[in-house]
């Protein structure tokens, strides 16, 4: 695939760029429409970001703490063990525990993996496909999880950015990869704008239909009358008057 047939959209490197940049994807999903033939969206809001990443954080989380026991595809193991091998190396967990574990996910600061990977895969069953740009063409870079057929209108794509963040160094952070395929994406103001036009077209369109139908309705009746008046006309016309009949006996 080619990088130039995605929008890179850049994530705060917070310690929770994974849930920024899948709650960021999200709504573009959800605020598609189309208008005069193309799909349009608009990025999310700051205000309402960090709700909706820790929203979407605590919803792993709850699943990761309800399916110990899943079994990983083509890998074997299961998220009970791929967590306490993580703890191993995981300098910023003190707690070596399932609970620490846990507990350091909710937190605003708690960085987000593989492991999390999985579980935003399955609570969506969508594929979470991770890459990186190699001379302009997307290289998988290992991370990621596929359940289910490729799609390019149904599967999230994450840029994995090893570079330089900010002011950090060799930093993992995830930011938004998105399909210019699936949507073109445009400023706020302007999405509403063109909301804003569609509505009144439709309600004029609505006016002058209404208009049209009363005018016909009226026509209707007018030419319904006319053609009684001429039908009565005709009829007295052919009868004769009763004094000018003669009866032969």
């Amino acid at each position: 695939m080619k990088y130039s047939d995605f929008y890179h959209l850049p994530v705060k490197p917070d310690g929770a760029c994974f849930f920024n940049a899948i709650s960021g994807i999200f709504h573009l999903e959800n605020k598609m429409k189309k208008v005069k033939g193309k799909t349009i969206t608009y990025k999310i809001d700051p205000k309402i970001w960090l709700k909706e990443s820790l929203s979407l954080r605590l919803k792993c989380v709850q699943w990761l703490q309800n399916n110990p026991n899943y079994v990983i595809k083509d890998i074997g193991t299961n998220i009970k063990s791929e967590i306490l091998e993580d703890l191993n190396y995981n300098d910023n967990i003190t707690d070596k525990t399932l609970k620490g574990y846990f507990d350091y996910m909710k937190t605003l600061k708690g960085y987000a993996g593989q492991i999390e990977i999985y579980a935003i895969s399955e609570i969506f069953q969508r594929n979470v496909r991770t890459f990186i740009d190699k001379n302009g063409t997307l290289s998988n870079v290992g991370l990621g999880y596929e359940i289910v057929p490729k799609d390019i209108m149904n599967d999230i794509y994450i840029y994995h950015n090893l570079g330089t963040v900010g002011n950090a160094k060799g930093f993992h952070h995830f930011e938004i990869l998105f399909p210019k395929k699936k949507a073109i994406i445009v400023s706020k103001s302007i999405y509403m704008k063109q909301n804003t036009k569609s509505v009144k077209s439709i309600s004029k369109k609505k006016k002058t239909t209404r208009k049209l139908s009363k005018k016909l309705s009226l026509r209707k009746t007018k030419s319904k009358k006319r053609k009684t008046k001429r039908n009565n006309r005709r009829m007295i016309r052919n009868v004769t008057p009763i004094r000018k009949r003669k009866y032969i006996i």
